[in-house]
């Protein structure tokens, strides 16, 4: 039996390197899978009121804070996927805050109704 001298090719294609062309098609992707056409109802980003919860579509949740100084969607997430190097001894869902801009600035969550406006007073 003959064994071959050229090693095998494991993993990812293109390996773990961030090149121009894996950046143009991830945002691709993004706007393949989020920004499609049609979106009516979504709440502009002009119209936003800060410090409100706001019911959308978003990749990690459907329910988002809206942050006016940091233009951005605060979203909690719940997940299943547990940490490899404490598995056996810790198991559970992880809760993490993560952070979706605009549709219109392109992230990923539209608002379409507000849910709670909260009267803030800045000092």
């Amino acid at each position: 039996m003959r064994t071959s001298t050229v090693p095998a090719r494991n993993g990812r294609k293109g390996g773990k390197a961030r090149t121009a062309a894996k950046s143009l098609a991830a945002r691709q992707n993004i706007l393949l899978r989020w920004h499609k056409p049609g979106r009516d109802g979504v709440i502009p980003l002009a119209a936003l009121i800060d410090g409100a919860w706001y019911l959308g579509d978003g990749r990690s949740a459907s329910v988002a804070f809206w942050d006016g100084f940091r233009k951005t969607f605060h979203t909690v997430s719940a997940n299943s996927w547990f940490d490899p190097a404490t598995y056996p001894e810790i198991t559970g869902r992880t809760v993490r805050l993560k952070q979706e801009r605009h549709v219109a600035s392109g992230g990923t969550f539209a608002p379409r109704e507000i849910l709670s406006a909260a009267a803030q007073s800045r000092v």
